[in-house]
């Protein structure tokens, strides 16, 4: 199966994990078959999830929203790093709305190693809106 990825780049990359450069416009990148994989996963659950809304049972006064958001899994050596390549990656995507974010300290390839991870949970603007899905939280003045 041959899977393909559109993405929109207009910045120069400032991860060692990215090329130097990259083209402006709409690219075409091949897809991972984890990634094609990684959707339907995440569709199927988003089902199940609805499925499970739907069923009853809850009181009032309350409300529950299903939501599909991209995430982006930044991973470094240490602290520092994971949240470097996480700052790179915002750099480079200045239109995405993060809108939460996970932290974990997770074995690497020996026992006495750890990686670290920030996982971002992103949307972009909608292209006919230009609005953003989502919360995004906001101070008040």
């Amino acid at each position: 199966m041959l899977c393909r990825v559109t993405m929109w780049m207009e910045a120069e990359a400032v991860s060692a994990n990215l090329p130097e450069t990259v083209a402006e416009g709409a690219v075409v990148l091949p897809a991972p078959p984890r990634m094609v994989g990684d959707l339907a996963r995440d569709l199927t659950q988003a089902a199940a999830a609805v499925r499970a809304v739907s069923r009853g049972g809850r009181t009032t006064g309350g409300d529950v929203a299903v939501a599909a958001y991209t995430a982006v899994v930044c991973t470094g050596r240490s602290a520092a790093r994971a949240l470097e390549e996480a700052a790179a990656w915002c750099r480079q995507a200045p239109e995405a709305e993060v809108h939460s974010l996970a932290w974990a300290r997770v074995p690497g390839h020996r026992h006495d190693v750890f990686e670290y991870r920030v996982t971002m949970a992103v949307s972009f603007p909608d292209d006919e809106t230009g609005e953003h899905l989502g919360d995004t939280h906001h101070s008040c003045h």
